[in-house]
């Protein structure tokens, strides 16, 4: 492959998205309302759901945090994308995997497709190197240990390797791998900008089993870092610096949502 394929746009057409019918089921009889307009059943309606079909455009990061390459997200952090962002995160509802892998996989999609369009860097260097340009390791930002455990699934990963596979089915070469591990750090909730990338510096690292296991299946790929929210950018940073550390160069970075900040106040959200 050549150039990837078309970027991918979300979301898809609610009625045709597998599983609608026995999820529709399901949250019916769990007494579920839409998250947009409180409707009872599904938890996103098909009206809803058209509504998420905006292009993904790179996220707002102000100011732009040094050692952060491009970020692409789908929606703004606000509104109906905050509410299944949050659902499911923090609410186990696990019903929103599908229309948040839908937006994480355009925000990847239109994130590579920029990245690597003829002229940029690393177009370039997929049109003179041995690298399929639509060969993408998604790899999930890390949770602080015992997270998962706590929420009792890891959301973040669950919608990568969704995402992935909704890539796939358009036709990119794409896999999901865990190539990071996070360390403890403070709860960032009330930390502003400066005061996150301190917190984070040096808590993300590449094992050398995972990396070696990455680098046997795809010895040449583009690695996309995929997070749900950026808002200061500081867990992104984190991460790209994990990965250069260990020689991995980040391509693109992917997340659902964007919370642009005003100001130096204080923010709420992951990274």
């Amino acid at each position: 492959m050549d150039r990837p394929p078309a970027p991918l746009a979300p979301p898809y057409p609610a009625e045709a998205r597998p599983g609608w019918f026995g999820d529709a089921v399901v949250d019916l009889v769990a007494g579920s309302t839409c998250l947009g307009c409180a409707r009872p059943g599904r938890l996103v309606c098909r009206a809803c759901s058209a509504t998420l079909a905006v292009p993904p455009a790179p996220a707002v990061v102000r100011p732009w945090p040094r050692g952060l390459g491009p970020v692409w997200s789908a929606a703004p952090h606000a509104d109906l994308p905050r509410a299944l962002v949050v659902g499911h995160k923090e609410r186990a509802q696990l019903g929103l995997r599908r229309p948040l892998a839908d937006l994480l996989a355009g925000a990847v999609a239109a994130g590579a497709a920029a990245a690597l369009r003829p002229g940029t860097a690393a177009g370039t260097a997929a049109g003179t190197a041995a690298v399929p340009a639509g060969r993408l390791l998604l790899c999930p930002v890390p949770s602080r240990p015992g997270t998962a455990r706590r929420r009792g699934h890891d959301p973040l990963r669950t919608l990568v390797r969704g995402a992935a596979a909704r890539l796939r089915g358009r036709g990119w070469d794409v896999r999901a791998v865990d190539l990071l591990v996070a360390g403890r750090a403070r709860d960032q909730g009330e930390l502003g900008a400066l005061e996150r990338q301190r917190n984070l510096r040096g808590t993300m690292h590449c094992p050398s089993p995972r990396l070696a296991r990455s680098q046997r299946a795809c010895p040449r790929a583009w690695v996309v870092v995929c997070d749900d929210v950026v808002t200061t950018g500081s867990t992104l940073v984190e991460a790209t610096r994990a990965l250069a550390a260990v020689g991995v160069p980040v391509l693109v970075a992917a997340t659902v949502t964007s919370t642009p900040r005003r100001g130096g106040a204080a923010v709420t959200g992951r990274g």
